[in-house]
């Protein structure tokens, strides 16, 4: 099996002067403190928004590039009774972008179709099929979550009279689409001050722009949909901060609350309580969303979050759950043969980018499974299913190499491919494969040294075990939502003894402790560490990385350190 490469530690210094002041003026943790200066939060104003996030700091939706004209041109069908198709996209932002807007124009009394595309019968993004059957349907098309390279669909659209509006959030390509309105933070015209939304964030705005220019209460629309906004912006990955954090902690907050059939249903099949948590959407609602989308049709997650049939919720979200069983089979199948290629085909030593295809491959699931090689092996990833004669694939890259810009440079060998720099999709012909794996090693060999190649952690603080307790457990909690670009607090204790030690879970998996330092002690557990047994024996002193938690496993609340990495101390 390959390699799973230790991690270098980069320890953020800690300010004591600093921290305290902070403290003094917010009544905050010393540790709370050390993480806001860390990150960049040092003036009190403005770690206090943060700490706090208020959708009162949401910005102007006219600001976004076409938002004017997009608000018109959709009033204009609404008062003429113009039939309107939204086209999204089939991960789970794609899916809420689609019901909020479907849902919302429903709402205004538009009359309103719907289109996902499906992996294995269409192509990524805007799909011809569908605007090509939509041409007698609706004179309006919305494109969310797709649309923003999609030039000969939206040519096509053009072409039988149709107007396209697209909200994406994709990078664009040089080009945007001719005449189509196009609602994209990233577009190199634009001014808006949050350049990361999700797709389903940009179709909110839509929709506060709307009720804007109808003098319609916000607070009903944020009401309505910020729970749709935060399981679409936590399962697309989108940073967490700015105006993505605002929706996001208003949204969980609203989730227990929901009006929505499907996602109650879909909420106790999760068995999530009146609690939810931004772990509670990644790692539980979003893959039973996304799946239907990697291994079947789509449409079904839209109708689960469109309908008002508590029987029908109850059928669909089963099913769904049933999807999601098949995906994590064939994501460990996928998983492991993929692991057997990298040893037994890629030079590690040489190689700068790890390209793999296969026969077989569930082009659903190729995309999980880069990422999981991506977090094994540290290379930039590209996995493709093969089908016939073509390959199929998605690829997952770290920060210093641009996979969205290598793709462009290997154009020439591509049929399409559309994404960001640190994901992309693409298709090619199967006979080209060994051709775009040497080009991109080489492109990788220019761009990555060493340093880039070692897998860094970004550690919050260092402290002492006596530092940490439930008090700052609770205290952390403000800086939820967690996820990208504001993760979870992480810290590292030097040289504490190991007083019991043993695995748990099925085959040994995980990692239980019991330490001591300072005559403070502590229980740990280290999710998926269960293999490092032998450097956490019982006597050994040993160095930390770790999310301080609350245990309520027993009932009764105790501090828990979940470990993410160990070393021997020396």
């Amino acid at each position: 099996m390959a390699p799973i490469r230790s991690s270098d530690w980069i320890i953020r210094p800690r300010d004591r002067a600093a921290e305290e002041e902070l403290s003094r003026q917010l009544g905050l943790h010393p540790i709370l403190s050390a993480v806001l200066l860390g990150r960049g939060l040092g003036e009190p104003s403005h770690a206090e928004r943060f700490l706090s996030p208020s959708l009162d700091d949401l910005h102007d939706p006219f600001l976004l590039p076409d938002m004017e004209q997009a608000v018109d041109r959709l009033l204009r069908a609404l008062r003429e009774k113009e039939p309107i198709l939204v086209h999204g996209d089939y991960d789970a932002d794609g899916i809420t972008a689609t019901t909020l807007l479907v849902r919302f124009l429903s709402k205004l009394g538009a009359d309103v179709h719907y289109y996902l595309p499906h992996r294995f019968h269409d192509s990524y993004g805007l799909s011809q099929r569908a605007v090509r059957q939509s041409a007698d349907v609706a004179g309006l098309i919305i494109a969310t979550d797709c649309g923003v390279r999609d030039h000969e669909a939206v040519a096509c659209a053009c072409d039988q009279g149709q107007d396209v509006i697209i909200v994406d959030h994709h990078e664009p390509g040089e080009a945007l689409p001719a005449r189509a309105l196009v609602i994209n933070p990233k577009r190199q015209d634009a001014v808006y001050p949050d350049r990361e939304l999700a797709a389903v964030g940009l179709a909110f705005k839509l929709a506060s722009a709307i009720c804007e220019r109808l003098d319609l209460p916000q607070k009903s629309l944020q009401r309505a949909f910020l729970d749709l906004v935060a399981i679409g912006t936590i399962t697309d990955i989108c940073p967490l901060v700015g105006e993505n954090r605002a929706m996001t902690a208003v949204g969980l907050q609203l989730l227990p609350y929901t009006r929505k059939v499907g996602l109650q249903i879909l909420m106790e099949l999760c068995e999530i309580g009146e609690c939810v948590t931004a772990q509670d959407i990644g790692y539980r609602i979003g893959p039973r969303l996304n799946a239907v989308g990697r291994m079947a049709d789509p449409t079904d997650a839209l109708e689960l979050l469109l309908t008002e049939d508590e029987n029908e919720a109850r059928r669909i979200a089963l099913h769904l759950d049933s999807l999601n069983s098949q995906r994590r089979t064939e994501q460990d199948t996928i998983f492991r043969q993929a692991l057997k290629m990298v040893e037994d085909e890629v030079d590690l030593d040489h190689d700068r980018v790890i390209v793999l295809a296969k026969q077989g491959w569930h082009r659903g699931v190729v995309g999980i499974v880069a990422s999981k090689v991506l977090e094994q092996i540290g290379l930039p990833t590209l996995l493709m299913a093969v089908e016939g004669t073509t390959a199929r694939g998605s690829a997952r890259s770290i920060g210093a190499f641009d996979v969205s810009e290598a793709l462009n440079c290997c154009s020439d060998l591509l049929d399409r491919h559309g994404g960001h720099s640190m994901a992309a999709g693409f298709e090619l012909k199967a006979d080209r494969v060994a051709e775009l794996r040497e080009r991109l090693n080489e492109i990788g060999r220019d761009v990555l040294d060493e340093d880039d190649l070692r897998p860094t952690v970004l550690v919050d603080a260092e402290v002492t075990l006596a530092e940490v307790d439930t008090d700052l457990v609770r205290q952390l909690e403000r800086l939820q939502p967690c996820g990208a670009e504001n993760p979870d607090p992480l810290f590292v204790t030097r040289d504490v003894t190991v007083m019991q030690a043993r695995t748990v879970g099925a085959g040994g998996t995980h990692l239980k402790l019991a330490v001591e330092s300072g005559g403070r002690q502590a229980e740990c557990i280290g999710f998926g560490l269960g293999n490092q047994l032998e450097d956490a024996h019982a006597g050994s002193h040993i160095d930390l990385c770790f999310v301080p938690d609350v245990d309520h496993y027993t009932g009764v609340e105790r501090l828990q350190l979940r470990v993410t990495e160990l070393r021997r101390a020396y």
